[in-house]
């Protein structure tokens, strides 16, 4: 046998036979979506904390207007007179008027406690208290007959109509809210809160007028029992 013919015989080294390494099988990363979506809703929770803790500084006080301003006869807060003269009567308002601004008025009172739970609600990341606000906001929409009621007195009626588009949107978003909290959805909270705040943003532009309206009624009220 030659040479040429014993090197073509020769056995393959081992080495060369050994198997390909298989690469190392490492876990496929979860995709970050939801940590992205988490994100989001805090990012979406911390911004309604400050819009809706804006609300209620806002809502805080009850005056009609700018201090030592006199306010017309026929506007809310105001008799006609400024400060320490008594000056003519008021304009005396419509019964229903009379009845539709102290429903609004006490129903007020209960709206700001409700932004207030959303407020820290949300600050606090506590679900049981924003479900808790939610609950008691979603049915707001039952003051709209008093809107009918304030609307045949005319001074009022830009009030109303505000006041009929607002509320609706207060009880929707608040319904809305309550329904993905117990669903465990985070996406529909973070998206039904921001329209929470958005509709109580609205409602915080008029409260001050409502106010006004309220401070009023207390001398209607009398005129109304003469």
């Amino acid at each position: 046998m030659t040479g040429g013919s014993r090197a073509a015989l020769r056995p393959t080294p081992r080495a060369a036979l050994r198997p390909t390494p298989r690469p190392a099988l490492r876990p496929t990363p979860r995709p970050r979506a939801s940590s992205r979506a988490g994100a989001g809703r805090t990012a979406g929770r911390g911004a309604a904390a400050l819009v809706v803790l804006a609300l209620v500084a806002g809502c805080g006080g009850t005056s009609p207007g700018p201090t030592g301003t006199p306010l017309a006869s026929g506007s809310p807060g105001g008799s006609g007179a400024a400060s320490g003269d008594r000056g003519p009567r008021p304009t005396a308002w419509p019964g229903n008027a009379v009845l539709g601004i102290e429903a609004l008025g006490a129903a007020d009172v209960e709206i700001r406690k409700g932004i207030n739970d959303f407020s820290a609600g949300v600050a606090a990341e506590d679900l049981a208290l924003m479900r808790r606000a939610a609950d008691g906001l979603a049915g707001v929409d039952v003051l709209l007959p008093n809107t009918d009621r304030i609307e045949i007195f005319p001074p009022m009626r830009p009030l109303a109509a505000r006041l009929r588009d607002v509320l609706p949107e207060i009880s929707e978003a608040s319904r809305r809210l309550r329904a993905a909290i117990d669903a465990g959805d985070g996406p529909g909270i973070s998206t039904a809160s921001g329209e929470l705040a958005e509709a109580l943003t609205g409602y915080a532009e008029v409260q001050p007028e409502l106010a006004g309206w309220v401070i009023e009624s207390v001398e209607q009220r009398r005129l109304l029992l003469r």
